[in-house]
């Protein structure tokens, strides 16, 4: 089925719970994996000179891992505005890619989703919501199995970090903070590895990632992202 196939009719309040369900169950194990990683951000702003209100803050207004990490480090170490704002770009340049992939079915929603969506468009998400099967089940459907998801996200996103920013006193800085992103990737990918073209599309992506790992913060995920989304189309097209 093709995005000029969704349909859009008015939903009845059953079926938009059931959809919003429906999306909160599909993301809930990408979500655990990811609540060590946001513990571990509020346990690292915690021990930041930052504020905790301004350590907390990162997670709405950056909706992103990566980005705020980085973003309370520079904050931390008092980087100017534009090197916080340029390391934060770098890092969130393959949400590009993601808008892009995602624009057919964006176009054919109401204003307002169009104006709200793209806000929740991070990796666990666009993990969850690009899935054929949903697609195929109508634009009202996906639009709620999409904010279904993305809500149970965000909110459990910003709790974790809220239980990060109690516990960082008696807890060290660096706990599980190496360990706790691979361990995020893993949750979010393993779900996604069930046939050739996403599987060649993650060793693409992780080979790049080892190339650039030398290269310049927010690079190696870049060039990963890039390489990935390069793969996947090659096979898809040579499959067809």
């Amino acid at each position: 089925m093709t995005t000029a196939n969704l349909t859009l009719q008015s939903p009845s309040p059953p079926s938009v719970l059931r959809a919003a369900g429906a999306g909160a169950r599909h993301i809930t194990p990408v979500v655990m994996g990811l609540v060590p990683l946001g513990i571990a951000i509020g346990v690292a702003a915690a021990a930041s000179p930052l504020d905790d209100a301004v350590g907390w803050a990162t997670g709405p207004i950056l909706f992103s891992g990566a980005s705020q990490l980085t973003a309370i480090e520079l904050l931390g170490a008092h980087a100017g505005a534009v090197t916080v704002l340029l390391s934060v770009l770098v890092l969130n340049a393959r949400f590009v890619l993601y808008s892009a992939a995602l624009a057919p079915l964006l176009s054919d929603q109401p204003a307002w989703f169009r104006a709200l969506g793209p806000y929740f468009l991070v990796d666990p998400v666009v993990a969850t919501v690009s899935d054929p099967a949903i697609r195929a089940d109508g634009g009202t459907w996906w639009r709620w199995h999409f904010l279904g998801a993305a809500s149970t996200l965000w909110v459990t996103w910003l709790v974790a970090i809220a239980a990060g920013l109690v516990l960082g006193p008696s807890v060290d800085p660096a706990w599980g903070l190496d360990l706790a992103a691979p361990l995020c990737l893993t949750a979010i990918l393993g779900r996604r590895l069930r046939d050739r073209v996403n599987s060649v599309a993650a060793a693409a992506g992780a080979a790049a990632a080892l190339l650039a790992f030398v290269a310049p913060s927010g690079a190696a995920v870049l060039a990963a992202t890039v390489a990935g989304t390069a793969a996947a189309a090659s096979m898809s097209q040579s499959t067809r």
